[in-house]
């Protein structure tokens, strides 16, 4: 029986850009946390978790993974699925205990916080759903996405020559020309489906980085040390340590958003850091940190990652919606349907100026028929490090990622 595949696309980028050491503390009015209902604050907690978990299926050397995009892209997954293959999902997600309505709202709730919280920060999210012409599309499962993940929904030829360039054209626009070429051209006649969520993010540091600072310096590395362009400032930081870790927050925009950067013991490795690090030691390190006058160094550098996550998503819990012959995702259609390949390309680079990031999530689907004082506290990342970017009263990560050596 012929096959047919049906992938969703989530491409998730992020890009900031640093502002001069004059303005190093912006007067711009403060940000307004996020207010969450108890169920939703429970759901970011168990994003967190699922962060974590499934950073360490797929850490490697310089990974750099975006579970706000994973994420993102099984929340719309979810709402195909149906009988055990939901159970499942939802236990794995950690939404047991929400409805239906429930979760759809949180995915709102949640990308619609985000692009206000900060006016410093531009930001969109942007969703769509795809599909060949002729393939029967449930109407319900259109209508979930277009009212809670505002899908723009549209069908096409898929046949036409210039069926990937429209599709990729529309991401591109999305992501401000940061995202290009996601689907291959020509489509198989297999493919089926596409949906696709666009995350773009642009934020100036709080805090700057002065580039006649920046100096070329050692990075260890488990073979011999590497050089590296480092950059360096002293400023007043979130920070904490233990026996452990240390770790400082460095603030983008309103301090709505940061990156946290995090050093393991100098006895320990990354390795020992990513197993200690958890959802229970991460929420102890956010509750626990305090402002500190901070000596900071950090290396300019640049990544690219592709990510496959079949074993981690099925390792993470979720098994029935790869099973060829158990997957129910008849909320999607009805041809039967099955998950054959989840994958995550991303794209990272620090410098001066600040941060781009870049996420691209793909899900296939198969279908078979039939310290105080004044005092600077040194943190020198100029060893194998984790680095993380999360928005700060709702505690959501969009990134994590690890730096074993520096690559321009």
């Amino acid at each position: 029986m012929k096959k047919i595949i049906l992938y969703a696309v989530t491409a998730s980028i992020c890009s900031i850009y640093a502002c001069n050491k004059e303005d190093a503390r912006k007067e711009d009015k403060p940000f307004e946390p996020i207010v969450l209902t108890a169920k939703q604050a429970e759901k970011v907690s168990a994003d967190n978790r699922f962060s974590f978990k499934m950073f360490k299926e797929v850490s490697e050397e310089n990974t750099f993974f975006s579970p706000f995009s994973l994420n993102m892209a099984l929340g719309m997954l979810y709402n195909g699925t149906s009988g055990d293959t939901r159970t499942e999902m939802a236990e794995a997600l950690g939404m047991a205990g929400l409805t239906e309505a429930e979760i759809n709202e949180y995915y709102q709730k949640i990308s619609q916080a985000l692009l206000k919280i900060d006016p410093l920060t531009d930001m969109s999210i942007a969703n769509s759903i795809w599909y060949r012409s002729g393939f029967p599309v449930k109407k319900p499962f259109i209508d979930l996405n277009k009212n809670y993940f505002d899908a723009e929904v549209r069908d096409l030829d898929f046949n036409r020559n210039d069926a990937a360039d429209i599709i990729n054209k529309w991401c591109a626009e999305k992501t401000k020309d940061r995202i290009k070429g996601i689907i291959a051209s020509p489509i198989p006649d297999e493919i089926v489906m596409y949906l696709i969520n666009a995350l773009y993010f642009k934020s100036q540091w709080q805090f700057q980085f002065d580039k006649a600072y920046t100096k070329q310096e050692d990075f260890a590395t488990a073979g011999n040390p590497t050089t590296v362009n480092m950059m360096t400032q002293t400023s007043n930081l979130p920070y904490y340590s233990d026996q452990y870790l240390q770790c400082v927050e460095i603030p983008y925009g309103n301090q709505a958003f940061s990156m946290v950067a995090i050093l393991p013991a100098h006895d320990s490795s990354i390795d020992q850091l990513i197993e200690y690090l958890d959802y229970t030691v991460w929420e102890n390190i956010v509750k626990n940190m305090h402002e500190q006058n901070v000596w900071l160094k950090l290396p300019r550098f640049k990544i690219e990652c592709d990510i496959p996550l079949n074993d981690p998503v099925i390792n993470a819990g979720m098994q029935l919606i790869f099973d060829k012959d158990l997957a129910d995702l008849s909320n999607i259609s009805d041809v039967h349907l099955f998950v054959s390949n989840i994958k995550q390309k991303t794209f990272v680079e620090v410098n001066e100026e600040g941060t781009e990031a870049a996420a691209v999530t793909v899900i296939g689907f198969g279908s078979t028929s039939s310290g105080g004082g004044n005092m600077s506290i040194p943190f020198f990342a100029n060893r194998p490090f984790l680095y993380l970017i999360k928005e700060k009263s709702t505690g959501a990560i969009l990134f994590i990622g690890r730096m074993d050596e520096p690559k321009e």
